[in-house]
């Protein structure tokens, strides 16, 4: 058989089963759109219900709001009848008061004297007083109305005896009103019925059929069961579909009659469009068929004869069939007559692919070898810059130990041991800030500074120490303000300065300058020393990178300065350039941090205390020779000093003398240093002595931790005599203004 015959067939075959299940699918929509219909019904004949539900359980709560009228308490039942007037409910609603006999007292449908009717509802009013309880009556005749009418009896027991039925009167009217709130189409009947199956209220026919009785089958059913369905004509013979429900409140059975006409004929139409639905779709899947199968058999036809033209050694002939498979088959073709071009191609791509390999490993070569070599650079400086102050140290020594040095040659030598010893401590504290920076342990402690006081109280030092002699020194600052850690602002400024002193010789000029600017505060450091060559200045700030180094080292440093330098000013969220015209020309390095407003608030004048006075100070240290020393150097400074080097026995002297401040070493051996900490702060005794930590550990946990075991300062050994005679003036003033612990009212302490 032909391509066209096949596809025929195998559109018989698919089209057949969908024909036989379309048609059961038809009958189930057909059961479906009945079943909707019936559930819709049933939700409108349950919310007619909520909605007379609502309007009786309203009248009740209104009525039992009337019967505690004071006015019907006073027995004054003109004012009582105008209260009662304003709770009526509307049109055809209106408010009855009764009396035992079941005699109207009051009805609002007519004016106050008006003379009411004889007695009638005695048996409705001794049913209420009797149960003490609501009553909603089925349909019955108003006598004054004239109307049919339901009532809402609601009982009024007075504490003098008297008693009362008052009542709210609905006519059919009103309560037609009340069911057309029902949402549903025009077609369908809503009903409501009293307990004897007459028609309350009807929204069609109403003014012929209210208080006439409803269908017995409709009846019947409902006094069976709360709620169902039955198809059955209605009383105007509709033949339809009823559902009913009832009132929780009265009783009263709600129905609702949809046409059977109607439910079938919308049934009717949904299958005919699905029908018509499945014989569009049908057609056009045959029309498809039929298109698609002669495409194909192209499609074929052209690749044959690609074949025989790849057959004959030929180039097949280009073209596009639309179908899947048979341009696959073109392609195949085409590839065919084209394999020895891809090869070669392939060989030229992987040439190229090996040269940027080769190009990769040289460069990365390249890296490595300038990698070492910083690496053996900076070792080799580190060795330089640590041996020049071991060896002045071990001069110094020998000086000092020396046989007839007089003491002016002993004062030297204790002068160089001290300058050398600091040295050594910048370097080590370089080394260690670098490490925290790298690995984010450096905490800040900000507060608002001004960046020009911080700047020029750094030259100050600069000028003290004989640092800048033989180089002129030119400060120009405007106030600039800025949220920062003071310690490692002074760690910027002086590493910016140190630089270029380091790089500007003798006769040279070092400018700075700090200013506000828009939104940041700038400090401009500038030199007209070496400069900075081309080929450095881009990795300027890089770790241990440094311009070319003379044999004798006279520049010297670690080449991690800058690094620490643009740290630090990241961390503070600013940042940090260098520009430089080229070597000689000197260099300029600008700094530039968030600038925040001028506080201008004096700091209370307790909070600086005095570092002056005579201490009682307790030092507690294991190392005989640092002990010893440090006693000494309190003792010359007019402090009584108090020594030990075991933790009992500097607990017995704490409790025994009470000094001002206590200087503990961590490491102690057996009792350690936070724990000696700890029992003094617990001892009512020694709990306000100012205790300073003195330890070799200098992390930050370390200060977290000690200042958590109860120190007001952590302090790294070595540390300067006055930033510990400082301490010693902060910790023994806590006791007399307890807010100013130097915890409380300065940055981190642990850097010396």
């Amino acid at each position: 058989m032909k391509i066209r015959a096949y596809l025929a067939l195998m559109a018989i075959a698919i089209v057949g089963p969908v024909v036989v299940f379309s048609a059961s699918a038809l009958n189930m929509l057909l059961d479906s759109e009945r079943s909707a219909v019936q559930r819709s019904m049933h939700d409108t004949a349950r919310a007619t219900a909520l909605i007379v539900d609502r309007e009786l359980g309203s009248a009740e709560a209104a009525l039992r709001v009337l019967a505690s009228s004071a006015y019907l308490a006073a027995g004054d039942l003109a004012r009582f009848y105008e209260q009662a007037k304003t709770a009526d409910r509307g049109p055809g609603a209106w408010t009855l008061l009764l009396d035992h006999t079941g005699q109207q007292l009051i009805n609002t449908h007519v004016p106050f004297d008006t003379r009411l009717p004889p007695a009638q509802a005695q048996a409705r009013v001794q049913q209420v007083m009797q149960t003490r309880s609501t009553l909603v009556s089925d349909l019955l005749p108003g006598p004054v109305s004239k109307k049919l009418v339901t009532t809402v009896n609601v009982p009024v027991p007075l504490e003098n005896g008297q008693r009362y039925v008052v009542a709210s009167t609905f006519s059919a009217d009103y309560l037609k009103r009340v069911i057309a709130q029902t949402n549903m189409p025009a077609d369908w009947i809503v009903a409501v019925m009293d307990r004897q199956g007459r028609f309350i209220a009807r929204s069609h026919n109403a003014e012929t059929l209210v208080g006439k009785p409803a269908m017995p089958e409709l009846v019947e059913a409902a006094a069976r069961q709360s709620e169902g369905d039955i198809r059955q004509p209605t009383v105007e013979g509709i033949e339809s579909h009823q559902v009913f429900t009832h009132s929780m409140i009265s009783g009263w059975t709600i129905a609702v009659a949809a046409p059977v006409e109607a439910i079938e004929s919308s049934a009717r139409r949904a299958t005919i469009v699905a029908s018509l639905g499945l014989v569009a779709a049908i057609i056009i899947a045959t029309g498809l068929a039929a298109l698609f199968g002669s495409q194909l058999v192209s499609s074929i036809n052209r690749a044959s004869r690609s074949a025989e033209a790849l057959g004959r050694g030929e180039m097949p002939e280009p073209g596009r069939s639309y179908v899947t498979e048979v341009d696959k088959l073109h392609v195949a073709l085409n590839k065919a007559s084209s394999i020895l071009e891809d090869e070669r191609d392939t060989l030229r791509q992987i040439e190229g692919e090996r040269e940027i390999l080769l190009a990769k490993e040289q460069e990365a070569r390249r890296l490595a070898e300038s990698q070492n070599q910083a690496k053996d650079q900076f070792l080799a400086m580190l060795g330089h810059e640590i041996r020049n102050p071991l060896a002045a140290i071990s001069g110094a020594a020998a000086i000092m130990n020396a046989e007839g040095a007089g003491p002016e040659r002993v004062g030297m030598a204790r002068a160089i041991l001290q300058r050398q010893i600091q040295n050594l401590v910048h370097i080590v504290d370089d080394l260690l800030d670098v490490a925290r920076v790298t690995t984010g342990k450096i905490v800040l402690h900000a507060q608002q500074l001004d960046l020009a006081e911080v700047a020029q109280s750094c030259v100050d030092a600069l000028h003290a120490s004989g640092r800048t002699e033989h180089r002129q020194v030119v400060v120009r600052t405007l106030g600039a303000w800025v949220n920062a850690d003071r310690t490692r602002l002074e760690q910027i400024i002086n590493n910016l300065l140190g630089n270029a002193l380091k790089y500007t010789p003798a006769g040279g000029r070092i400018d700075v300058e700090v200013y506000p600017e828009k939104e940041s505060a700038v400090l401009v450091v500038n030199d007209s020393g070496t400069g900075i060559s081309p080929d450095l200045l881009p990795r300027v700030f890089d770790l241990f990178a440094q311009g070319a180094a003379t044999l004798d080292r006279a520049q010297g440093g670690l080449g991690i300065g800058l690094t620490l330098v643009r740290q630090l000013v990241t961390m503070h969220g600013g940042e940090v350039s260098a520009s430089s015209d080229g070597p000689g020309k000197g260099s300029r390095f600008t700094v530039r941090l968030s600038l925040v407003s001028d506080p201008r608030v004096r700091a209370p004048d307790h909070v600086a205390q005095s570092a002056g006075g005579s201490r009682c100070v307790l030092l507690i240290e294991d190392n005989v020779d640092s002990r010893e020393m440090m006693a000494m150097m309190l003792s010359m400074h007019g402090h009584r000093v108090l020594e030990t080097g075991k933790g009992s026995d500097g607990l017995r002297l704490a409790a025994m003398e009470k000094p001002d401040v206590a200087i503990i070493d961590i490491g102690l051996p057996g009792m350690n240093g936070l724990e000696i900490a700890r029992r003094l702060r617990v001892d009512d005794a020694t709990r306000e002595i100012g205790l300073i930590a003195l330890t070799g550990y200098g992390q930050e946990a370390d200060r977290q931790s000690a200042l958590a075991a109860g120190f007001d300062m952590h302090l790294v050994k070595p540390v300067e005599t006055e930033r510990l005679l400082n301490s010693l003036g902060l910790c023994a003033g806590h006791q007399r203004h307890p807010s100013t612990r130097p915890e409380r009212i300065g940055p981190e302490m642990g850097r010396q």
